[in-house]
């Protein structure tokens, strides 16, 4: 709990938005750098090496982080300039003309904001603009949006207002593109913007009023000549005189602490890991994988994964062959790849095409969080995946307008599925096994049909995630750590209501009260394995979905005044046990929901990528069969795999190839290694115990 408590207040320190703008200075993450050590690097970092959380200097450190926020908070001006734009008609339901930007800083919270967002930086494209809410139109939830709602078919209002502190004469210039007309008042006179103003030393209250039209904008304040923002003090407020005397220092406060933190971070982990070797096989790995983003070729980006199976040539001292290690030697240089990927669109907001799923659940992010429809979510009953939206507008608020957060996010649930499917076949076969395992799972995901779901704003990875981490985490749970059965039970809760056709998968996460090592050949012989069954962890985790569920069932009974489940979604619509309109019958529609699954394509056909997933299913229907040697293969991992194929049983959706089969990727894959090293006689002696590390 101490952990969790601290990696918390560790999350709160990072973030914080700084009332100083400078390197590092916390939510919106708006520049590359901000996105990659904020956003992923640091949180990554903690991840591998948590214990640091106890150290004193790092909770020093983080209470010294945040106590300087939160004075300055209380102390000190904005930074900024009030951003304020104005469209001719409203662009969403129940909203105004004034649209909110994903900005943490702005008044987010009001219905009609003064300022949609707060200006810290010049914007020198239309995609660098806080326009995100053009991914909004029209009123109509249903209706897609037409190309006449976006630019260059809009005109939109902009107004900017704020004040000037500067210590010597000089030239305010703003620049604007060919599509933007300005209009600049200095202390309420009117100015030419594009010439320039020459001021005197002193404050001076400054607005700028604008119109966009077409698509080619940008508006680029100047202070002789340089980014304004970088060579004076611009605020939102008049600053006073504590203001002037800690600006030029005090940006640098946040950035200071926090590449103390890393490099602490840095030292512990190199301390742990004690190797050489293995420290440069990750640093050649993350340059290797992040170098394959400059050729300009997507095959060199999706196949680059491959090249992490040459750390199962390579001997790991044994400190190493455990999920520590895994995630250095795999985890970072994965992390790599999709940090140089994602690094292009930092500070960019995304252009959603219209009227598909990742267009509705941003429309839904929106109306959750700029407009407080905290428990509706943007509908009565959920005919769409429930939690994705909320995460979604949680990751727009930490990463401003950028999608980048969704790639982030999506890589860190797929690495969490690899570190189940190390930790499985680990315990089975080994630490080389494991580690072409983890790889396999990544490469199935870069190189399969799904590697256009990263970074795209839909549920199906992030279910699989947070599956995975239940888990992990109930294995963990299984030597009497409280904290880890209720988080395994959040967990389990929360991929069901990512993601509602996994709910049998969510259940079989209770199999985990077993351990690893418990063959499914003993499913049928209760008196074998029900003794090793960890009654807290199943107690736990079923107790925590059932109360989910409950939530979940009450949450529609109070908006619509029934009490289903299942009332609102497309259960019955997507029901395999139906005839369909192209006149197939029901066994015909279970068996394409089925090959759909196993062949990641729609409609099935054969791809040779599917293979690990085909064998692990197989092996695990072996396994059931008691057909050895696959009896020996884990009762838990079993039950979770047949489970995830279970939902293909009940309902079948299409028209997204290879998004209904990420969920059973990790834990075929693992199945798959553990029986081939059963085929190859390479099966590990039983082990005292099976923890996850």
């Amino acid at each position: 709990m101490k952990t969790a408590l601290w990696g918390g207040l560790f999350g709160v320190a990072v973030l914080w938005p700084s009332r100083l703008a400078g390197p590092l200075d916390g939510a919106p993450l708006d520049t590359a750098i901000e996105a990659v050590l904020l956003g992923l690097v640091l949180a990554a970092l903690v991840s591998i090496q948590a214990k640091i959380l106890a150290q004193s200097v790092v909770r020093g450190l983080i209470l010294t982080l945040l106590v300087w926020k939160a004075a300055t908070a209380a102390s000190l001006a904005q930074d900024g300039w009030c951003l304020r734009f104005t469209s001719p008609v409203p662009l969403y339901r129940d909203m105004g003309q004034v649209p909110h930007s994903w900005d943490i800083r702005a008044d987010w919270r009001s219905p009609e904001p003064r300022c949609s967002a707060v200006m810290t930086t010049g914007y020198a494209s239309i995609e660098r603009f806080p326009l995100w809410f053009y991914n909004l139109p029209p009123v109509a939830i249903g209706q897609p949006a037409e190309d006449t709602d976006r630019p260059p078919h809009v005109t939109l209002r902009l107004d900017v207002e704020g004040f000037l502190h500067v210590n010597e004469a000089g030239i305010l210039r703003v620049i604007a593109g060919p599509d933007v007309t300005t209009r600049l008042r200095i202390d309420g006179q009117n100015e030419d913007a594009a010439a320039g103003v020459t001021l005197q030393p002193g404050l001076h209250q400054v607005s700028v009023e604008g119109h966009l039209v077409g698509s080619r904008w940008s508006l680029l304040p100047e202070w002789n000549g340089a980014d304004l923002w970088r060579a004076s003090v611009a605020t939102m407020s008049a600053p006073s005189s504590l203001d002037l005397w800690v600006r030029p220092w005090g940006r640098f406060v946040p950035a200071i602490l926090i590449v103390l933190l890393l490099s602490t971070l840095l030292i512990a982990i190199a301390r742990r890991a004690r190797s050489a070797v293995a420290l440069g096989v990750t640093a050649t790995l993350s340059a290797l994988m992040a170098a394959s983003t400059v050729t300009g070729h997507n095959t060199a980006v999706r196949t680059a994964p491959l090249l992490l199976l040459a750390v199962t040539a390579i001997r790991m001292p044994r400190r190493l062959q455990n999920l520590f290690g895994m995630s250095l030697l795999v985890g970072i240089p994965f992390l790599a790849l999709i940090i140089a990927v994602g690094v292009p669109q930092a500070g960019l907001f995304t252009w959603y095409t219209s009227g598909d799923d990742w267009w509705v659940f941003q429309r839904f992010a929106y109306r959750i969080v700029m407009q407080g429809y905290w428990l509706e979510g943007g509908q009565p009953t959920f005919w769409f995946q429930p939690l994705y939206r909320w995460i979604a507008g949680g990751l727009h608020m930490v990463f401003g307008d950028s999608s980048v957060g969704e790639l982030f996010w999506d890589a860190a649930c797929v690495l969490m599925g690899a570190c189940f499917a190390f930790h499985v076949t680990r315990t089975m076969a080994g630490f080389r096994w494991a580690i072409a395992s983890s790889v396999v799972t990544i490469a199935m995901m870069t190189l399969g049909p799904a590697w256009y779901l990263f970074g795209r704003g839909l549920s199906e990875i992030t279910s699989a995630g947070l599956i995975y981490a239940a888990a992990l985490w109930a294995l963990r749970g299984r030597h009497g750590s409280w904290p880890a059965i209720l988080a395994a039970g959040v967990f389990a809760t929360l991929a069901f209501y990512t993601r509602l056709n996994n709910l049998p998968m969510v259940v079989a996460i209770a199999a985990f009260a077993l351990p690893v090592r418990q063959p499914i050949g003993d499913v049928f012989r209760p008196g074998l394995w029900w003794p090793r069954v960890s009654k807290s962890v199943l107690a736990g985790v079923l107790g925590t979905i059932a109360l989910g569920l409950w939530l979940f069932t009450a949450r529609t009974w109070y908006y619509t005044g029934i009490p289903s489940m299942l009332y609102g979604t497309q259960a019955g619509t997507l029901s395999v046990w139906q005839a369909t309109a192209e006149g197939l019958t029901a066994a015909q529609n279970l068996a394409g929901s089925v090959m759909m699954v196993l062949t990641m394509n729609d409609p099935p056909r054969f791809d040779l990528r599917a293979l690990p997933l085909i064998a692990g299913v197989l092996a695990a229907l072996l396994g059931l069969l008691r057909v050895r040697p696959f009896s020996r293969l884990p009762l838990n991992a079993v039950g979770l795999c047949l489970a995830g194929v279970s939902g293909a049983l009940v309902a079948r959706s299409s028209a997204y190839p290879g998004r209904f089969s990420v969920h059973l990727i990790p834990v075929a894959v693992a199945l798959a290694a553990c029986a081939i090293s059963l085929l190859l006689g390479r099966q590990r002696r039983p082990l005292v115990r099976s923890k996850a590390r």
